[in-house]
């Protein structure tokens, strides 16, 4: 007798073509067992093809109805979600992107200004479920001496993230919503971040190199001591910006 869990996981499995539908015991009658498990597989495409047009509307703008849903069918077959709640499904499409090479060859930039959304939904998530990590404000740093100043980790906000690209995607981005690409030069990399507001809203901007490397290795949190002396002149900088939280 096969029991209710080993049931729902035979199911599950059949949905993403990944087990056999004789293993999920349906009713068959006039439609057989695999006609009726084929309801819910193009039911359950097209529901997380829906929430991957929401998550990606300007990669979707980029290579169309069409070819976007090739690649979400695809994207849903092999990465399953493994949780009721979809908020986060979605992440690593452009991964999927990059499996569909004639898309890759017509549109180089495609991948990457999917990462840049997948970047977007994160910090909404995290704005969202106010996840901030632990730390004292820059206002105590007068409390510290030299040597403990050394030791000390910047904290950046968890509403904000860097991020850099071999192509102008920022550019691009505003030209999609401009509707205008006249100027666009497509072929000069950026840097910058990109930050998630409490509204829904999300912005972009760009930085300086040692400004941007400098939020790196805060993001990768290195204590002052070991982020070249170079990069430090550009805390004011990252502070007047806000991306600075506080320190550990």
């Amino acid at each position: 007798m096969i029991s209710l869990s080993e049931l729902q996981s035979n199911f599950a499995r059949s949905l993403n073509y990944q087990g056999e539908v004789s293993d999920c015991h349906i009713h068959s009658d006039h439609f057989t067992d695999e006609q009726r498990i084929q309801i819910y597989r193009n039911n359950v495409i097209h529901s997380f093809t829906d929430v991957l047009k929401a998550m990606y509307p300007y990669t979707l703008a980029l290579v169309g109805e069409e070819c976007f849903e090739q690649i979400a069918r695809s994207h849903v077959l092999n990465n399953p979600s493994s949780s009721g709640n979809v908020s986060s499904y979605g992440q690593g499409f452009d991964k999927t992107i990059s499996t569909f090479p004639k898309v890759i060859e017509a549109a180089p930039y495609i991948n990457e200004v999917a990462r840049f959304e997948a970047l977007g939904d994160e910090l909404k998530l995290n704005l969202h479920n106010a996840i901030e990590n632990a730390h004292r404000p820059l206002s105590a740093l007068n409390q510290l001496d030299d040597q403990q100043q050394q030791k000390l980790r910047l904290v950046s906000k968890t509403s904000a993230r860097s991020f850099e690209s071999s192509y102008s995607i920022f550019d691009l981005i505003e030209a999609i919503d401009r509707n205008s690409f006249s100027d666009l030069q497509l072929n000069q990399s950026q840097y910058g971040y990109v930050q998630a507001t409490r509204n829904g809203t999300l912005h972009f901007y760009q930085l300086e190199h040692n400004e941007y490397l400098l939020l790196r290795a805060i993001e990768n949190k290195q204590p002052l001591s070991e982020i070249n002396e170079q990069l430090l002149p550009s805390i004011p900088s990252l502070v007047d910006r806000m991306l600075i939280a506080g320190f550990v």
